[in-house]
């Protein structure tokens, strides 16, 4: 205790010596005692802790946000996504379904349109309890009509009705197996017989579709549905068969498998012939420039109207002999003398009488004609040309070309890229040309040239048919929601709070007196600490000088 209170009475002494009284060393040491003696802090310390009393508060309340609005994302974000299992069915149907569903104590959700979902990884064990319990939704009975072996006394009428019936709903079965149809609907007009011709009813169908989601079916699928129904029943052709979708439109051609006159059907048709002019090319060019180093892009120009023209050519150039005619004629003429008795044979001009008294002919002078004629007919070589251009006839192509530059290695281990030369470059245009059947005189053209090429063989693996897999794709974006959430509270909340915060110190800082000004909590802190220490020695020192200070701040009061 000795040892304590020598440095403090030393110092006192040293007070003492240079003219200061003790008393202003307790006057000094008032302003802390005045906080300390009644068990409060000073107010310089009050202040702080309020300041930091009110930010625990603030972080108290950001940080709470913060973990409530993480907690719920994540719980949305984990939530079980629900599928559909049947949509579009009755409301029996759907009453069976849902009290199997009860029974067996899986969760389930209804919507609208007799729809019925149930977890996304219960989903196939659910179809199949149903239909274990043959409880599948259908559009009515098929051939299962027929089964039933108690009904008697049926007309022949009844008996085609539920035919007409049995096979529209075994079409519809048929058509729902496809994987982007949710429903089929068939409607089908059977061909009705008759002794007159007039009278006779051929055959054709209707098929209503409803497509998952806002998919577009393909022409081949929809041509492939035609030739299905039209194969299924009896003198009914591809043309017989509409199909439409549940939006309205029109998805089959007029024409059947040809391309139609409508514009849509011609961009699809003109979009899958160059589709296949650039497979094949790309196949043939990567057997030889390498996986990858080829790239071909077809242009093609189709007739898009039925042209219908007919021709008479004549070629004067050209003639042909069709018929001739050659007369000769040769004539003689001879001059005779009339003489001897008017009518009798010796006045004949061509007789004469011998001396004897016979009758001779007398020769006379004569002369001999001859007449040639030939008459020859000849024609005019004609042709007659009648053409007829369907739709879709293949008027003009171009081909773009382009084939990767040549890679190699050399010693050192670089890569090197060399383009091709014109000579490899003219025998692949060779190959191009041979395999279209290319045809300048139609203007058709091509061009070919040699560049680098990006290697994307890296990228090939996300590369997916349309979307990919929708389930993954919105996992993820359920995921990406969370975080964004996340950073919009950290961006909009915190920030701002933090912001706010420091301005507070700020000023709070400059509001201190000017040789406080710069102090940290750590620094007043200490020096508190250090006048709590001095008083106390100096009450220790001289207790009854400490009492009379706290008589006179007692009696003061």
């Amino acid at each position: 205790m000795a040892e304590g209170l020598a440095p403090q009475q030393g110092q006192h002494q040293m007070n003492q010596q240079q003219g200061q009284p003790q008393g202003q060393s307790f006057a000094g040491s008032s302003e802390v005692l005045s906080g300390t003696i009644d068990g409060s802090a000073p107010p310089l310390l009050n202040m702080q802790n309020m300041m930091l009393k009110h930010r625990r508060i603030i972080l108290f309340f950001a940080a709470s946000l913060m973990f409530v609005g993480f907690v719920g994302l994540m719980l949305w974000s984990s939530e079980t996504p629900y599928r559909t299992v049947y949509s579009g069915m009755d409301e029996k149907d759907a009453a069976e379904i849902v009290g199997l569903l009860e029974k067996e104590r899986i969760p389930y959700k209804l919507q609208g349109g007799g729809t019925v979902l149930v977890p996304e990884d219960q989903i196939y064990a659910v179809r199949l309890k149903l239909a274990s319990a043959d409880m599948m939704p259908s559009n009515g009975e098929g051939f299962e009509l027929f089964d039933r072996s108690n009904e008697f006394g049926i007309s022949d009428f009844t008996q085609k009705i539920n035919l007409q019936r049995a096979m529209q709903v075994e079409l519809s079965r048929t058509i729902e197996v496809i994987p982007m149809v949710s429903a089929a609907r068939v409607h089908l007009v059977l061909p009705k017989e008759s002794a007159f011709a007039e009278r006779e009813r051929k055959a054709s169908a209707a098929v209503m579709l409803k497509l998952m989601g806002n998919k577009k079916m393909p022409q081949q699928t929809v041509v492939a549905i035609q030739n299905l129904v039209a194969s299924a029943v009896a003198e009914l052709s591809n043309d017989a068969v509409t199909v439409v979708d549940s939006s309205g439109n029109l998805l089959s051609s007029v024409e059947g498998n040809q391309p139609s006159g409508e514009g849509q059907s011609m961009m699809d048709y003109q979009s899958k012939l160059e589709k296949g002019y650039e497979i094949r090319l790309t196949s043939m060019l990567e057997q030889v420039v390498g996986a990858g180093q080829a790239v071909v892009r077809v242009t093609a120009q189709i007739n898009r109207e039925h042209l219908e023209s007919s021709a008479n050519i004549y070629n004067p150039d050209e003639q042909v002999l069709r018929s001739s005619k050659s007369i000769e004629e040769q004539r003689k003429a001879v001059d005779s003398v009339p003489m001897g008795v008017p009518g009798m044979a010796s006045n004949n001009p061509d007789s004469v009488v011998a001396a004897d008294g016979s009758v001779g002919t007398q020769s006379a002078p004569s002369e001999q004609a001859t007449r040639n004629e030939n008459v020859m007919n000849y024609e005019i070589s004609s042709k007659t040309e009648h053409k007829i251009i369907p739709f879709g006839t293949l008027q003009k192509l171009s081909i773009a070309v382009i084939v990767g530059e040549i890679v190699k290695t050399n010693e050192a281990g670089e890569i090197t890229h060399s383009p091709r030369t014109p000579e490899s470059l003219k025998a692949l245009e060779s190959l191009v040309v041979s395999a279209v059947g290319l045809n300048e005189d139609r203007g058709d053209t091509i061009e070919i040239q040699s560049m680098p090429l990006l290697d994307l063989s890296g990228s090939s693996d996300v590369l997916m048919d349309g979307f990919g897999d929708r389930a993954f794709y919105f996992e993820i974006a359920r995921y990406g929601m969370a975080a964004l959430a996340l950073l919009l509270v950290a961006w909009f909340i915190m920030r701002p709070m933090a912001k706010r915060m420091l301005t507070i110190e700020t000023r709070e800082e400059d509001a201190l007196p000017l040789d406080l000004q710069g102090f940290t909590s750590g620094n007043i802190e200490s020096e508190h600490v250090q006048k709590m220490n001095k008083t106390r020695q100096a009450v220790l020192s001289n207790p009854d000088r400490a009492s009379r200070v706290v008589n006179e701040w007692v009696s003061s009061v």
